[in-house]
């Protein structure tokens, strides 16, 4: 019986993070990237299960930034390392939750063993995605590595004027750039393509460096000029901004900032994705024992 391996990204609440693993945990391994901006030792503190990895190679992630992409590669290059022929891997973020009966997203994915959870739109379809995201630099990453609060705040300043200038970014017209929701669940095969892609062939990260939101693109284009793309849920077509619109497997709000509470389960309930995304410790703890009860099946609080 293949497992599923959940490769999470987090930088904070480790409380929730414990109660996603707890959740999850049905013939599944995770493995979880802190930010190398967060202390480490509250999350070991809590968690500690033998088949939770805390990847070592950490990146200090910046939003939007090409960093993300660090992460999640280096998410795979330890799940292909483990050995272990995972039926998929499941990337969320330390902010999600099942919606689902566990058991019954085990069966939807292990079924299907070459889908791809994965959609995308392609961006030339959308004039403001090809020009804003592919086509001008954006400057989302720390340009010197300062320490100092003041020094910080320079920096920030530069990359904001930087910002301004509206620069044009590279982009190879032979690749198709595909845009869609970060989080998703695709198969090792479709993994070790992904990073082996991006192993051998350098000039496709230093081309989405300065892009916006590299991580919703980057896996996608890969995809999707490959022959994986057969196996994906496939291209969308073009609805309009807000990749809430073009999520494969997650509920998430069109303001991508709402944090879910028990006020919105209705939504929840009624939603045919396997997660949610966005809840916290602080403000959805009695949402998420509803959703225990009445959704997993769990008649005692995850702690």
């Amino acid at each position: 019986m293949k497992k599923l391996a959940y490769a999470v990204m987090a930088h904070d609440d480790p409380i929730h993070l414990n109660k996603i693993i707890n959740a999850l945990n049905y013939n599944a391994d995770f493995y979880i990237h802190i930010d190398l901006k967060s202390d480490i030792k509250s999350f070991h503190d809590l968690i500690d299960r033998e088949n939770v990895f805390f990847i070592k190679d950490r990146v200090s992630v910046a939003w939007a930034g090409i960093t993300m992409v660090d992460a999640l590669m280096n998410l795979i290059k330890d799940v292909l390392k483990s050995g272990n022929d995972y039926s998929h891997v499941v990337f969320k973020t330390g902010t999600c939750y099942p919606i689902k009966n566990v058991q019954n997203i085990y069966r939807e994915l292990t079924s299907n063993p070459e889908k791809e959870y994965i959609n995308f739109i392609d961006m030339k379809d959308s004039p403001e995605h090809y020009s804003k995201l592919v086509y001008q630099k954006w400057f989302r990453e720390p340009l010197f590595n300062y320490q100092g609060k003041f020094l910080k705040t320079i920096d920030r300043g530069l990359r904001f004027l930087l910002n301004q200038l509206k620069l044009k970014n590279y982009w190879n017209e032979e690749i198709v750039p595909y845009t869609g929701h970060t989080w998703c669940a695709i198969t090792m095969n479709c993994c070790e393509y992904i990073y082996n892609y991006h192993e051998n062939n350098p000039w496709f990260r230093e081309m989405n460096k300065f892009t916006m939101a590299a991580d919703e693109h980057y896996f996608h284009t890969i995809i999707g000029n490959s022959k994986f793309k057969d196996f994906s849920q496939g291209k969308s077509e073009y609805k309009g901004r807000g990749l809430y619109q073009y999520t494969s497997i997650y509920l998430i709000d069109k303001s991508l900032t709402k944090w879910y509470d028990l006020n919105d389960w209705e939504e929840i309930s009624n939603s045919d994705k396997f997660f949610v995304r966005k809840i916290s410790s602080k403000t959805g703890s009695s949402l998420i024992d509803k959703i225990n009860t009445e959704i997993l099946g769990v008649s005692e609080k995850i702690s």
